[in-house]
């Protein structure tokens, strides 16, 4: 029984290896880890896109959850058929869960190849905001034991839109970023473990918040206005804000997003509470308006502590929630905000070493509990979660004439901005850093991570380009960014130029004529929709034939060949073989010499306008049906 094992596991070894050497389908998304938003009835789709490097006629897919009750298996679904343009995309609609996903691509009915994705979900996405008890410090940080967590293991303090990296990791590890800029996993490592225990779903957290900011750097720097702030928050890079604007309008767009959660008010000890109102209320609105979601939630935290409480900053927040009315002073709520955790309450030695940070495991744990608790059915229930946007739509042409650059890709509609890639940034390029109040962090993207350049090619809607590994991406005003799948097209063969050599130029009526392509590279694909070479063909009328010459993802059309059906033809005939049946007439302008055999049951007519020959060898049977007459001909 041990050796019948044995066996079977090297089977499988061997079958597994030999499948993935054939290596005829690349996926480009969805990437490792990558947590794709649920809706409110408890449902994700996940966006699948690839490149084919074979011809495939079937892409299908499916799920399996990792774990028992981790989630819903599906059948295998077709995502797309006769995919074009060098790329397939399609989508899966699955419940919430944590998933390994496969994916497999046929032609024919017969498999091509398939990829598996290891770890993909559907379960909740936020994007997190505030200060330095957001963005987390100096201290400890408390990272996830859950395989479901899942963040952005990078940091760019410069929140450079090129230098971005598309990619996801398990928040593991005291020193695991949650990009686009936090640089320590801080509590939310142990929030993304609670949740995902209660929930039952898989987390993915995206880190915004910028240590040492009021609500005032925030407000102004939303809506691109100058402040009166720390020398480390960097204004010259949109900071604090564009992180945020990083998050929902980029990083949001290719996975969704639930909401925002909200610490900060540490920095805002004077400030009056309308004022925090306002402040925050345009940091609201403006990333409402990046998200292009009106209805995103912001779950706002009541939080002042610095060491002491500050009241007007908690009235501050407690009225974008819930309002302020008083002997007829009113301000309104802010539409879509959610009360979060009352985080003053969490003070001591234990829990803050410094009375306003959470620089301790207790503190973090408190943190963690509190903001748990805060994010309750109701608020899940109520509130109204942006869904991953539709990847981008490319279309591909050739060029053939220009070898050097021989591909055309373009995007349809119109966009504020265009950016294409045609390659990876370098390490230079790709490597991002922040700082703390002791140390500089440098991060570079994991293995895995998509590092794409968009600076290098044009900022276009359509672009010639070399044989490369390309993307494109485009951003409305409001800053939201639409991403294409990534189309491996470095390996392009060009086709050549088809010719076609016909039997004949001319044939009677109910005649075959055979047509044979020549000098192609590649397959041939005819006019007609055949892809055998040589074609024989039966024109009733006069017809015109091409044929291509057909790479993966390129043709040639050679030069037309028409074939006129006529019984007339305007040269002499020479004429041999049998009837057998009734067939049209020969006519020839000219003459017609022939050693046909008229069969028993054969019919034909001979007329020309010079003379018919009979030659020895000629025969008609008796029985059979033969006229012969001399006359002009109209063909």
């Amino acid at each position: 029984m041990n050796f019948n094992r044995i066996l079977i596991s090297c089977f499988v070894l061997l079958t597994l290896f030999g499948y993935e050497g054939m290596a005829q389908i690349a996926l480009s998304h969805p990437m490792n880890r990558m947590v794709f938003q649920r809706n409110n009835s408890h449902q994700g789709t996940i966006l699948i896109a690839g490149t084919y490097l074979s011809e495939v006629d079937r892409i299908e897919a499916r799920v399996v959850p990792k774990q028992l009750n981790w989630g819903t298996s599906t059948n295998w679904v077709v995502i797309q058929t006769n995919p074009t343009n060098g790329y397939f995309s399609g989508s899966l609609t699955v419940q919430e869960g944590w998933y390994q996903l496969e994916v497999n691509a046929y032609k024919n009915n017969n498999l091509v190849d398939g990829k598996i994705v290891e770890r993909v979900g559907v379960g909740e996405v936020f994007a997190i905001a505030g200060q330095s008890n957001a963005q987390g410090g100096a201290g400890v940080s408390t990272s996830a034991e859950d395989d479901r967590v899942n963040a952005i293991d990078y940091n760019n303090a410069y929140s450079d839109y090129n230098k971005l990296p598309i990619g996801f990791s398990k928040l593991t590890g005291d020193s695991t970023g949650i990009g686009p800029f936090h640089y320590v996993p801080w509590a939310w490592g142990r929030l993304g473990d609670l949740l995902a225990a209660r929930l039952n779903v898989p987390i993915l957290f995206y880190g915004a918040g910028h240590g040492g900011t009021s609500s005032e750097n925030w407000g102004k720097s939303a809506l691109g206005q100058p402040f009166d702030g720390p020398f480390f928050v960097r204004q010259e890079y949109g900071a604090p804000y564009r992180a945020l604007e990083n998050s929902v309008a980029v990083y949001a767009s290719l996975t969704g997003l639930r909401a925002v959660l909200w610490h900060q008010g540490e920095s805002d000890p004077d400030t009056f509470f309308e004022t925090y109102y306002n402040n925050v209320k345009n940091v609201i609105e403006k990333s409402r308006e990046n998200a292009e979601h009106s209805s995103l939630a912001w779950v706002v935290a009541r939080a002042s502590r610095n060491p002491g409480e500050h009241l007007n900053v908690i009235i501050g927040q407690n009225t974008l929630i819930d309002g302020f009315y008083y002997n007829g002073y009113n301000v309104p709520p802010v539409p879509n905000v959610f009360a979060g955790p009352e985080t003053d309450n969490i003070y001591g030695g234990q829990n803050r070493t410094d009375g306003i940070h959470f620089d301790t495991y207790a503190g973090q744990a408190e943190f963690a509990n509190l903001w748990n608790a805060s994010l309750t059915d109701n608020f899940f229930s109520q509130s109204t979660p942006m869904m991953a946007a539709p990847l981008l739509p490319l279309t591909l042409a050739c060029a053939p004439n220009n070898p050097s650059t021989p591909i055309t890709l373009s995007v349809s509609g119109s966009y504020n901005e265009y950016y294409w890639s045609n390659r990876d940034n370098t390490d230079a390029e790709a490597r991002g850093g922040n700082s703390s109040g002791c140390c500089n962090f440098t991060y570079y993207p994991p293995a895995g991570y998509e590092r794409l350049n968009w600076t290098t090619l044009p900022h276009t809607s359509s672009i010639t380009v070399a044989p490369a590994r390309l993307a494109a991406s485009v951003r409305n005003s409001s800053k939201k960014t639409f991403f294409s799948p990534i189309v491996d097209l470095s390996v392009f063969l060009l086709p050549t130029t088809p010719a076609i050599t016909p039997s004949a130029a001319q044939i009677r009526p109910g005649d075959s004529v055979t047509l044979t392509g020549s000098n192609c590279n590649a397959s041939y694909a005819w006019s007609t929709g055949s892809v055998v070479n040589p074609l024989v063909v039966s024109p009733a009328v006069t017809t015109a034939y091409t044929v291509d010459c057909k790479t993966l993802h390129c043709k040639v059309t050679s030069a037309t060949q028409s074939i006129k059906v006529s019984s007339c033809f305007p040269t002499s005939l020479s004429l041999n073989g049998s009837v057998s049946d009734s067939q049209s007439p020969y006519q020839s302008k000219q003459s017609i010499q022939s050693v046909q055999k008229i069969e028993l049951s054969g019919k034909i007519n001979y007329s020309a306008a010079a003379k018919v020959e009979l030659l020895p060898g000629f025969e008609s049977k008796v029985g059979s049906v033969f006229k012969v007459s001399i006359e002009d001909c109209n063909d």
